[in-house]
């Protein structure tokens, strides 16, 4: 029996991972428009100017395809293609034509009404062809443009994607480059590389742009390797890490480490060296100063019992009858079990860490990245990469400059990536017409032993 149910479980494992449930956070694909929203039952979104619920995807595939019908979705087996509604009549140039409002002669009032008849989205561009006195003067290239935007105007359709780096970047950089410092998905995969992340190693990260380097080292490290995540304030803000839906087994290998417990691994490593020098000069206390300690405490602790015994007994009482004293009382076991596990987990990342074996340090924040390297390379194992980026020339010449000075790295490299995004189609390849003006900077070096003097 444990045999046969091991596949069982493995296979369940893995369909969960694909399939799409309720709680999970899911990526709406419309053309170029991305989304993430959270998938709840009996809750109404709005995208692209529709309103629908969300319901109707639980269940199925990521990857899926569904289409909007009185506010649910359907899913559907094909999607149309512009070519498929194309006539054989088709124009030689388009100099002759203008772009009026009498060239359709259907109305909105007319397409709206086709929509609550329940017309299919190919039913009503074939409409709109039929209506149209320039269509058939267009050349090719002209119609499927114009069929493809108006497939994208009339026809509500929507791809559920798992969320992953490549397209919360995407997201990010289209809708708010400024919270992800502007790093384009080349960048992110230059950092990924000249980093060495892979499985099995220690990655100390720096990371303000809402956590998506943190995301692409943990997807890039699968579960086997450790990440430390240095972030400013008591709490890390990385709300990508949140929306890839990282497994428990995941998250277990990510330590959080605030900017303010950093000057604190040098004292750690002091006290370490001071209890081992004086492990064998301690002396052992003797018993009477035991027993009087231990007197002194039992007679404090009878006092306290004595005066506390009415006030415990009538504050139980009122915790059993009072449900607002009982949830606050909740709330603060919480709180407290929350700080002892926050505690235990910062203790273990100074202890790794002050066994300077990280392989690898990125660092991609809006700070002055100078300190930042200088105080964190010590704990870098000799011949491991390091990658620093900014949106900005003046702060990676600056560590470049101070690194070179110091004498602690080789290979220094200092590079800017120009990306330019081509349109491949037939007969139509050509450069886009908008393009990245930058993708910030990188330096990269590589750590030594350095020689004692």
């Amino acid at each position: 029996m444990a045999t046969s149910s091991e596949p069982m479980c493995v296979d369940e494992r893995k369909t969960s991972n694909v399939t799409i449930k309720e709680g999970d956070q899911a990526i709406l694909k419309k053309g170029k428009t991305v989304r993430i929203f959270q998938i709840r039952k009996n809750r109404d979104i709005w995208l692209d100017k529709i309103k629908f619920s969300l319901d109707g995807a639980v269940g199925h595939y990521y990857g899926s395809t569904f289409v909007v019908k009185n506010g649910q979705m359907h899913k559907v087996q094909k999607t149309f293609k512009e070519a498929e509604v194309l006539g054989p009549e088709k124009g030689t140039d388009n100099r002759d034509l203008h772009d009026l409002d009498s060239n359709q002669k259907l109305s909105r009032e007319d397409i709206e009404k086709m929509k609550k008849e329940g017309a299919k989205g190919q039913e009503i561009i074939e409409q709109l062809i039929e209506n149209s006195t320039t269509f058939k003067g267009k050349t090719e290239y002209a119609q499927e443009k114009w069929v493809k935007k108006k497939k994208q105007k009339h026809v509500a359709e929507f791809t559920v994607l798992k969320p992953n780096t490549r397209l919360m970047c995407q997201m990010y950089h289209e809708k708010s480059p400024a919270k992800i410092l502007n790093i384009r998905m080349d960048t992110l995969a230059q950092i990924l590389t000249y980093g060495n992340v892979h499985a099995f190693t220690n990655v100390a990260v720096v990371d303000t742009c809402s956590g998506l380097v943190v995301g692409a080292v943990l997807e890039r490290l699968g579960g086997y390797g450790k990440v430390f995540h240095f972030h400013p304030g008591e709490r890390p803000v990385r709300p990508i890490v949140d929306n890839l839906n990282f497994p428990q087994e995941f998250l277990d290998n990510l330590y959080n480490f605030p900017f303010c417990e950093i000057n604190s691994l040098k004292s750690e490593e002091g006290k370490s060296d001071n209890v081992s020098d004086n492990s064998h000069g301690d002396s052992v206390p003797s018993d009477g100063d035991s027993l009087s300690d231990t007197t002194v405490k039992q007679c404090t602790d009878s006092n306290t019992e004595t005066n506390t015994a009415g006030e415990s007994t009538e504050g139980q009482d009122k915790d059993n009858t009072d449900p607002v004293a009982r949830k606050r009382k909740a709330e603060m076991s919480t709180r407290e079990a929350n700080k002892i596990l926050y505690s235990k987990r910062l203790s273990e990342a100074k202890e790794l860490l002050l066994k300077r074996n990280i392989d690898c340090l990125i660092i991609a924040g809006k700070f002055n990245p100078t300190p930042l390297v200088t105080t964190l390379i010590e704990y870098v194992a000799p011949s491991r990469p390091i990658v620093v980026y900014s949106q900005y020339k003046e702060a990676v010449m600056d560590a470049y400059a101070y690194l070179r000075e110091i004498g602690c790295l080789v290979n220094y490299r200092v590079s800017e990536t120009w990306l330019r995004e081509y349109q491949i189609l037939p007969m139509r390849t050509h450069p886009e017409i908008q393009m990245s003006a930058g993708g910030g900077y990188l330096l990269t070096a590589t750590t030594i032993v350095k020689e004692q003097k």
